[in-house]
């Protein structure tokens, strides 16, 4: 397991508005750190919310807890659509990496974020 985040991309919302279904995280490229929102599938707010609600250290409301995706997976062998992918989660010095089910689709959006090395690719998505 990795002891940084450096170069992590962090997993900061899931959103459901009028039925779109979006999903906020942060990822830097070029030393420029970008807040990004993106369509995603109704079956992955589901998988994201439970993400967001794990809370495994015992400090659960004294700090915020930070969600990255370390970018290492595996398939759901029975489930073609779905996949099994490793999170760190993180309050404050307290780290440890989990599995979570997400959707290969949205694993393959991760992988794509994380391949680019210009943001003119994805400029309609960054929040101000």
């Amino acid at each position: 397991m990795r002891d940084t985040n450096d170069n992590m991309i962090e997993l900061l919302d899931v959103s459901r508005t009028d039925n779109i279904y979006s999903s906020i995280i942060r990822h830097k490229i070029t030393n420029e750190e970008l807040k990004l929102r993106f369509g995603i599938d109704p079956i992955d707010f589901g998988h994201l919310k439970r993400i967001l609600e794990f809370r495994p250290f015992e400090n659960t409301g004294v700090a915020p807890y930070r969600y990255f995706f370390a970018l290492s997976y595996r398939i759901d062998p029975d489930n073609n659509d779905l996949a099994y992918i490793d999170i760190r989660v993180e309050q404050y010095d307290k780290h440890k990496q989990y599995e979570f089910k997400i959707s290969k689709k949205y694993i393959a959006n991760i992988l794509w974020f994380n391949s680019l090395t210009d943001k003119k690719l994805i400029e309609q998505m960054i929040e101000k």
